[in-house]
């Protein structure tokens, strides 16, 4: 008896469940044909950024803060006084550690401690044409090392926006191109993604030489080109 309960209960609740195939009553996810398109749109540099650094080390670390800060601060008004806005002049970094000192002639540590400090700059010059210039400046200022320059365009939102018409130019050829071939219609996009590579979107020069390496007067310049490359994905509707 209880067993023939049991199978009835379950018959019942079958038939209140109805088809679960389409998920509690959701309609099936409809059958899709996913395309990938890539634009990069290029411009004439007309800004750039430079990385410096100050960098000192000191056995007290009230002392090397400091000394970083008076460095910093010798280095910011030097560019501020040649023009740079003091909005364009932007920390990055700010690293304190401390570590064993090591003597490299006995190749033994010396049990003395010693505290490095670095703290990192990034510098907008609007003028391309003063990068130069402004670099010297900063080593002159007090920056300890020049971390680098990168060109880029201060229009870089037109320059994505053309970016992304020719990917999603290219994607919707592709799509079609499949439709096609497969002799299918496409349908309305269900989903779009995009994303930006960053590892192309700046041309560079020079990097990592240290303030008493590099150059004191302005260096010579060449900005070039600085292209953005976007990707998009998208999903269309089969019909």
């Amino acid at each position: 008896m209880r067993v023939l309960l049991f199978l009835g209960a379950v018959a019942l609740l079958a038939a209140g469940c109805g088809d679960l195939s389409g998920q509690n009553g959701a309609a099936p996810y409809p059958p899709t044909v996913s395309v990938t398109g890539v634009g990069t749109a290029t411009g004439v540099a007309d800004m750039a950024v430079i990385s410096f650094n100050i960098e000192v080390s000191n056995a007290d670390a009230a002392v090397a803060v400091d000394e970083a800060s008076e460095l910093a601060e010798s280095a910011i008004a030097a560019a501020v006084e040649m023009g740079i806005a003091e909005e364009d002049i932007e920390t990055t970094g700010y690293n304190l550690y401390m570590e064993e000192e090591y003597n490299y002639n006995t190749y033994e540590y010396t049990g003395e401690n010693l505290f490095y400090l670095t703290h990192s700059f990034s510098v907008k010059v609007r003028d391309i044409t003063r990068a130069g210039e402004v670099l010297a400046t900063l080593v002159r200022g007090g920056a300890t090392s020049i971390g680098g320059i990168n060109f880029t365009v201060s229009n870089r939102d037109e320059l994505i926006a053309e970016a992304r018409d020719l990917a999603i130019a290219q994607a919707e050829e592709t799509a079609e191109q499949l439709a096609e071939g497969l002799g299918v219609s496409l349908g309305d996009p269900v989903s779009i993604s995009e994303w930006i590579d960053y590892y192309g979107g700046y041309d560079g020069y020079g990097g990592g030489a240290y303030a008493e390496d590099y150059y004191y007067d302005s260096p010579p310049i060449s900005p070039g080109n600085s292209s953005v490359t976007l990707n998009v994905s998208i999903s269309y509707e089969i019909k």
